[in-house]
């Protein structure tokens, strides 16, 4: 168990918990940050010129493509169930 039947204190416990759901949910928030961000861009590009937001919406098209193509060159995973 503890060394010396020492716990750690509860402030110990507390960061420790933090740190851990901080780490589970960092990235889930920042994604969800960069599509409200991009979102947000996108609409101020349509408000100012209906050109501005078609070439905002290819690039994304674009990029979509790219990692689509890039993602099928990648080797499948390995077959971990049998």
């Amino acid at each position: 168990m503890y060394p010396s039947g020492s716990r750690p204190s509860l402030w110990t416990e507390f960061w420790v918990l933090t740190r851990a759901v901080y780490g589970v949910l960092l990235w889930p928030v920042l994604a969800l940050v960069a599509l409200i961000l991009g979102l947000l861009g996108l609409f101020y590009l349509f408000a100012t010129h209906w050109a501005l937001g078609l070439l905002a919406l290819g690039g994304l098209a674009v990029a979509v493509a790219a990692f689509a193509w890039w993602d099928r060159r990648r080797p499948p995973p390995p077959d971990l169930i049998r």
